[in-house]
């Protein structure tokens, strides 16, 4: 992988890990997250309007956009639903792990292969996921697995990885038909709508208004972040495969473990230190991948 692409998903690490953190900590994810799509369309709205004044709109870019906006609608769905059932040090790992489906994917739909050393970086990414869920190294914790991986954060978590394998190979393809830009704010603005329809008809004014008092500055900032971090994903897709992107933003999860444990109280007892080395051995050698 180049210097160029790695760096710039690198850069996108910090800050996704970051905006999540901010969802963990709100009141109410769903609310949250659907003001944060408010807000994320507004700041960004003059960039918007100058790519869209200067590019030959076919009818056929509705079509990218509008299954772009339906996978990744699902993705905030289920990644809100997660955090509401668990903790951000685990529901963060495995709604990353993405790297689960998306050789295959890309592999059966665009023909993407990666080389020996690719392989064995997402075998060590997966691995350290898998290692994240035990609660310890004895037999009583590798037992545990099972009821790990089966409650509602994990598998609302499982759902958000699925989806987000989906919409990268989806990017993947639209980029290289329209301005990267224009397509996520066009279905950036399409899942706004999606969204806070369903929340302002599930929730009442004032537990909207409740949430917005409370976490104004953070809705606002994970509005920024949120396309902040995909620009920069986007612009690495352009450049590298998609499943070596996909791999290398599985370092996150370190930073997402990170601020659990220090900002949010959460545990971090040895198998999930030692599945994130795993893991940032996997995407280390990624760099190295062809």
């Amino acid at each position: 992988m180049n210097g160029l692409p790695f760096t710039l998903v690198l850069v996108s690490v910090f800050t996704h890990a970051y905006w999540n953190y901010l969802i963990k900590r709100s009141e109410n994810k769903h609310i949250f997250t659907a003001l944060s799509k408010i807000a994320e369309i507004t700041i960004f709205a003059i960039p918007a309007v100058y790519f869209l004044s200067y590019t030959d709109f076919k009818i056929s870019f509705l079509v990218l956009v509008v299954v772009a906006s339906i996978i990744t609608f699902l993705n905030y769905f289920f990644l809100a639903s997660a955090y509401k059932y668990g903790d951000l040090s685990l529901v963060y790992p495995v709604s990353r792990s993405s790297i689960i489906f998306l050789p295959i994917f890309a592999y059966f739909f665009i023909g993407e292969t990666i080389d020996f050393i690719g392989i064995i970086a997402i075998i060590l990414i997966l691995l350290g996921t898998f290692v994240m869920h035990l609660d310890s190294f004895d037999k009583k914790g590798v037992r545990s697995i099972a009821t790990n991986i089966s409650n509602k954060g994990s598998i609302y978590a499982l759902l958000a990885a699925l989806a987000v394998a989906g919409y990268t190979l989806w990017d993947k393809i639209s980029i290289s038909k329209m301005e990267p830009f224009l397509y996520f704010y066009l279905y950036t603005f399409i899942i706004a709508c999606f969204y806070n329809t369903f929340t302002f008809s599930k929730f009442s004014k004032k537990e909207i208004k409740n949430e917005w008092s409370k976490n104004k500055s953070e809705i606002i900032q994970v509005g920024f972040f949120n396309s902040f971090t995909y620009i920069l994903i986007l612009t690495a897709l352009t450049m590298s495969k998609a499943t070596y992107v996909g791999g290398l933003r599985q370092l996150s999860i370190v930073i997402g473990a990170f601020l659990g444990y220090k900002l949010l109280g959460e545990n971090l007892n040895k198998p999930k230190i030692v599945g994130i080395l795993i893991s940032v051995i996997g995407g280390c050698l990624i760099y190295l991948a062809k």
